[in-house]
């Protein structure tokens, strides 16, 4: 996949908007730490940022929260949510002597906003360090270079054009190769319909109404 495909494979750095990627260059002004700190966010809060700014636009299950806040205004401009995967395995299979949900984490969520390029590097690592202290031993990310395509009545709309886990690199994180292979609901709104939620609504469990909504949305 050519750079021309993916520009964050150079010196562009993505940042979300209300569920809209766009793109800032290393030129365009270097990250300030001194001006950020991190902090540990109440799930309301983060949840509120994630689901309005993610172009996932769904919040995961989470154990541990954390916000990238300018000093200058206090404003919440990144949400970092480690939470847990669908199948255990996702977390044992990397991190076989660790302890599943505690000791080992899923990456859930990351997402910034108007911050200067290079500032993810930053605050994952800060948001780590942090995790660390609270137990936290492993993490598990993953990178998904398929675009997010939404159907509208204007036409198909990009929502977001895939990641090749530039950001993981950057942080010192080891590969280990591909996950297991497997087919997707795309639904038209770019979201995934996931196995968990198809068994809620085959199953008629808790939280079917929940997948009931997104399948009915116009």
């Amino acid at each position: 996949m050519s750079d021309t495909a993916l520009p964050h494979l150079t010196a562009w750095c993505q940042r979300w908007h209300q569920g809209r990627h766009s793109w800032v260059h290393r030129r365009h002004g270097g990250f300030n730490a001194r001006r950020y700190h991190t902090v540990e966010l109440p799930e309301a809060e983060a949840k509120r940022y994630v689901l309005r700014h993610h172009y996932a636009h769904s919040w995961p299950s989470a154990r541990m929260r954390f916000g990238m806040v300018d000093r200058h205004d206090g404003s919440l401009c990144g949400v970092l949510v480690l939470g847990v995967p669908v199948h255990q395995h996702v977390l044992t299979r990397p991190f076989p002597d660790l302890e599943p949900y505690t000791e080992s984490l899923d990456l859930a969520r990351l997402v910034l906003g108007d911050v200067p390029a290079n500032g993810e590097s930053w605050f994952t690592t800060a948001a780590l360090r942090m995790a660390a202290e609270r137990g936290a031993r492993g993490v598990v990310a993953f990178a998904d270079p398929i675009p997010r395509i939404q159907h509208t009545p204007d036409g198909p709309v990009t929502i977001s054009p895939g990641h090749a886990g530039t950001i993981y690199q950057a942080c010192s994180a080891i590969y280990t190769g591909l996950a297991t292979p497997r087919s997707l609901i795309m639904l038209p709104n770019a979201t995934v319909l996931n196995a968990r939620a198809v068994a809620k609504l085959v199953g008629n469990e808790r939280g079917a109404r929940g997948v009931v909504a997104r399948l009915l949305v116009r």
